[in-house]
């Protein structure tokens, strides 16, 4: 109770932060909007900073509590880390001296890139702020066989490691047991949520590996993540189509949609609407999954289906699964901030955006999902 206790204090805190960024720049906004047009933006600014540092908050949280789903794909460890040297140059300052030893040649994972990468730059950062900036920082791959509880729970078998090690100023063993534990930090106030290590350790056991860390005080630090060795990447030749079979794909689409939106909170709706109309959309509302069949019907140019997820009737997937064989030629794409039971593989292959959006994001997301519909009707694949 302690440790929920402390988790939901966290994020009440920080949310509370984030809130207060939005609530004050828009009454500052609304107060100024007739006698200070000028000044309008800049709070709309600060609000909308602070909406995106709460979208962030909540990803991270969604990763910690393993919701968020994972896109895995066959990843080389160390041409991953090598790759990042680059990024982590730039990212820690020229007073932080970066060692990257490659000695896991071969040795894949199969991993979600965008949060291994995040992984590895979170670990880079807490090293950095460990060092006060100036210090050694040595990121390293490598391969080992393991015991069954060598290392914490882990099975035994063959594994591929990444380590992260800094000559800082290390840790006591009572604050290394807690380094893992949500918004715990020893960082100053507003230096940091304390959720970084906490979602890297929930992204490990999330792909059944470990995480090892090592620190005494005045001797630095060196976590070393753990995660199962996957089947080396081959390199396979790509099929060769004749280039009279293949048909420029138009690059841009149709200016104007007619798109059934199906999502059961009527703000989200509403929100939704709106901005399919702002760029140049016909939206049609549906707030009923059941319902959407007779929208289908009864307005046959409908081009593409945007759609929650999670709603209490029927899930979108499993409603897209009913209606696919009846519109194929319909485009689709999920609408979700939290997928809960829902597997990747129940999307269909179908685009994903992530609430909170923009309406960039939006437009993006629109015209990538009817580009897939288009390259999915215009060249099937055929059988040899």
């Amino acid at each position: 109770m302690e440790a929920v206790g402390q988790l939901t204090g966290g994020i009440a805190h920080d949310f509370n932060n984030m809130l207060a960024v939005v609530l004050g720049g828009l009454e500052l906004a609304r107060r100024n909007l007739a006698s200070d047009p000028a000044s309008v933006r800049r709070h709309i600014d600060s609000a909308t900073e602070g909406a995106n540092r709460a979208a962030a908050l909540t990803r991270r949280l969604l990763a910690f509590s393993r919701e968020d789903s994972l896109k895995a794909e066959t990843i080389d460890a160390a041409a991953l880390v090598s790759g990042m040297s680059d990024l982590l140059d730039r990212t820690l300052g020229d007073a932080i001296t970066v060692i990257v030893r490659d000695d896991a040649v071969g040795g894949c994972v199969r991993a979600d890139r965008v949060q291994l990468e995040n992984a590895v730059l979170n670990l880079a950062v807490n090293a950095r702020d460990a060092m006060n900036g100036r210090g050694t920082l040595t990121v390293a791959t490598g391969t080992i066989t393991l015991a069954a509880e060598q290392v914490g729970r882990c099975a035994a078998g063959d594994y591929v490691t990444i380590m992260v090690g800094d000559d800082g100023c290390g840790m006591a063993p009572d604050v290394a047991e807690r380094v893992f534990e949500p918004f715990f930090t020893t960082k100053e106030v507003g230096k940091g949520t304390g959720l970084g290590l906490s979602q890297i350790f929930a992204l490990v056991q999330q792909l059944h590996g470990e995480v090892g860390i090592v620190s005494a005080p005045g001797e630095g630090t060196t976590v070393t993540l753990y995660f199962p060795r996957a089947a080396e990447l081959v390199a396979t030749p790509l099929p060769t189509v004749p280039i009279a079979m293949v048909e420029p794909i138009a690059p841009t689409m149709p200016e104007t949609l007619q798109i059934l939106v199906v999502e059961d909170d009527p703000r989200v709706l509403a929100a939704t609407t709106g901005a399919l109309e702002e760029i140049g959309h016909h939206p049609i509302a549906c707030d009923d999954p059941l319902a959407a069949p007779a929208l289908l019907a009864a307005n046959p140019g409908i081009g593409l289906i945007i759609s929650d997820v999670l709603m209490p009737r029927q899930t979108g997937p499993e409603m897209i699964a009913a209606l696919s064989p009846l519109y194929p030629h319909v485009a689709v794409l999920f609408v979700t901030g939290f997928a809960g039971e829902v597997n990747v593989a129940q999307f269909g292959g179908h685009e994903v955006l992530r609430k909170p959006f923009t309406l960039n994001g939006l437009e993006r997301a629109v015209m990538t999902a009817m580009a897939t519909e288009r390259r999915e009707t215009n060249h099937p694949i055929a059988a040899e």
